[in-house]
């Protein structure tokens, strides 16, 4: 399988990245975690995708352990810019003492002593880009980092950023019912030549084929939240699936899978793995050409479905505001997340937030 090239950068990638969110989190043993890595660089997965607040530093820990043997065999690519407040809440902070600080644990527990790509896991909007490029800077300068990448930027924070350093890929979510922000940032992808990463393409595995109207989760299942009309949604579209999968002795999963790493600009879809079974499957999900006519059925298939995830939203409250360098107002909200909002947001205010992370309004 030909590997993609990042943007403009030198960075080859299997069109299958393994996402490390929850890396470990149902391994009865770290071994069995660090097998899940071993054998997804063994099959032919070459990027490996984390963050420093993923099971807060763990899952860094069990990628540098996994492959310090194999690691001119692997891309690196972890993600900073979000801590731990002493409440216990994330937030953003892209100070240039904080991101020097991430980036050092970050080679610390990743075993080594360069990370291919480093990614902004989200904007904060109390630094200034430019304060934080210059330590990043730094950084490259030094080899220590070869490439700066984004996550989850608008399609406005993206030009600004672009402006000041050209990054070779973004981070966004994209699935059949979380198409926006792809299709916003698409057309500056493509003038600029940046790929595009994907996550949660089988969003948290409603989209694999395997969930039924039977299916309940636990109050401890991040699926929990999902409105039942999204997983509704996700049933029908996969049941529609099936067929087509299936004659070409695919799972649903691979069908997904491939359907989105052949969109445009789309440089490599990261999946997650709980066994080495799965990691074998999402690897072979790209090993094979989908037929014109079965594309054609599966576009047909997701435009006949009329709720979608981007037309949902999470209400929250607004626990501080304030102005910030040029004057605009942030808020911050109980869950800790920092949001520019408008002059008439006050503390105490609730506001409703997409799945995209954009602001919304108040609620009456």
């Amino acid at each position: 399988m030909n590997k993609r090239r990042l943007g403009k950068s030198d960075l080859y990638v299997y069109p299958v990245g393994l996402g490390c969110r929850t890396l470990g989190y149902k391994a009865k043993t770290e071994q069995e975690a660090i097998e899940i890595v071993q054998e997804a660089v063994k099959s032919g997965i070459n990027f490996i995708d984390t963050a420093n607040i993923y099971r807060k530093g763990l899952s860094e820990e069990i990628i540098g352990k996994a492959v310090q043997h194999m690691r001119k065999k692997v891309i690196l690519a972890t993600k900073g810019g979000i801590v731990t407040t002493s409440d216990g809440l994330a937030t953003q902070d892209l100070r240039p003492k904080s991101v020097r600080k991430a980036v050092k644990e970050s080679l610390k527990r990743l075993q080594t002593d360069y990370i291919d790509l480093y990614q902004i896991h989200y904007p904060d909007p109390t630094t200034p880009f430019k304060e934080t490029i210059r330590v990043l800077m730094e950084f490259l300068e030094t080899g220590t980092i070869r490439y700066v990448g984004l996550s989850n930027f608008s399609p406005k924070e993206l030009e600004e950023w672009c402006e000041l350093m050209e990054v070779p890929s973004i981070q966004t979510p994209y699935n059949f019912l979380q198409q926006k922000l792809y299709r916003k940032l698409l057309p500056i992808c493509e003038k600029r030549k940046i790929s595009l990463i994907i996550y949660t393409p089988l969003l948290m595995g409603l989209l694999a084929g395997k969930i039924t109207k039977n299916t309940t989760f636990t109050k401890n299942d991040e699926r929990s939240i999902i409105p039942p009309n999204i997983i509704e949604a996700c049933i029908k579209i996969t049941d529609q699936m099936r067929q087509i999968a299936e004659k070409h002795g695919k799972t649903v999963a691979q069908l997904v899978l491939n359907y989105i790493a052949n969109l445009p600009n789309v440089g490599c879809v990261l999946v997650g793995a709980s066994s080495v079974d799965q990691v074998k499957e999402n690897v072979e999900a790209v090993r094979w050409k989908m037929p014109r006519e079965d594309i054609t059925l599966i576009e047909k298939i997701i435009e006949s479905v009329k709720v979608s995830l981007d037309e949902q939203f999470f209400i929250q409250k607004v626990k501080k505001v304030f102005s910030r360098y040029d004057g605009k107002r942030v808020a911050i909200l109980e869950m800790g997340m920092k949001f520019i909002v408008p002059l008439s947001v006050e503390a105490g205010d609730k506001i409703k937030i997409s799945w995209n992370g954009e602001y919304l309004g108040t609620v009456d």
